[in-house]
């Protein structure tokens, strides 16, 4: 049977955050500053309904950042988009921004602006590789 994979291969993880949506339309952050301590690329992001949304034409941007401002993956989420618990909200990855180094720093927010959910949740998940570490 052939490997797949060197020994020194990707290995693959998940960093998963619970996600209140926020009231108001102002900036709001839900994981502020995250330093992983590890090199990882980001390969997907999806947020899934735990909570279903509410809120007259509710709609935020939900992003991931590396460092202060560089958008990593972007989404936006809808009164639609939360209707069904377990549903899935896919946001778009920009692959030459997904490299993370052992000190950069991840944060969860959303944008500033849309129109002001009144109630719901949602479960994000980030899938990343990694190497594993050698000395």
């Amino acid at each position: 049977m052939p490997r797949e994979t060197s020994g020194a291969g990707f290995i693959r993880g998940q960093q998963n955050v619970y996600i209140p949506l926020p009231a108001g339309t102002g900036a709001a952050e839900i994981v502020t500053d995250w330093v992983g301590g590890f090199g990882f690329t980001i390969e997907s992001v999806k947020a899934y309904v735990a909570i279903v949304g509410a809120g007259a034409g509710a709609s935020r941007t939900l992003r991931v950042l590396k460092g202060a401002s560089t958008v990593v993956a972007t989404g936006t989420v809808t009164l639609t988009s939360t209707d069904t618990l377990g549903e899935e909200n896919v946001l778009a990855v920009t692959a030459a921004d997904a490299v993370f180094l052992d000190a950069d720093t991840l944060t969860v927010d959303f944008a500033s602006g849309g129109t002001a959910f009144t109630g719901g949740a949602l479960n994000l998940v980030i899938n990343y590789r990694q190497r594993t570490q050698q000395r």
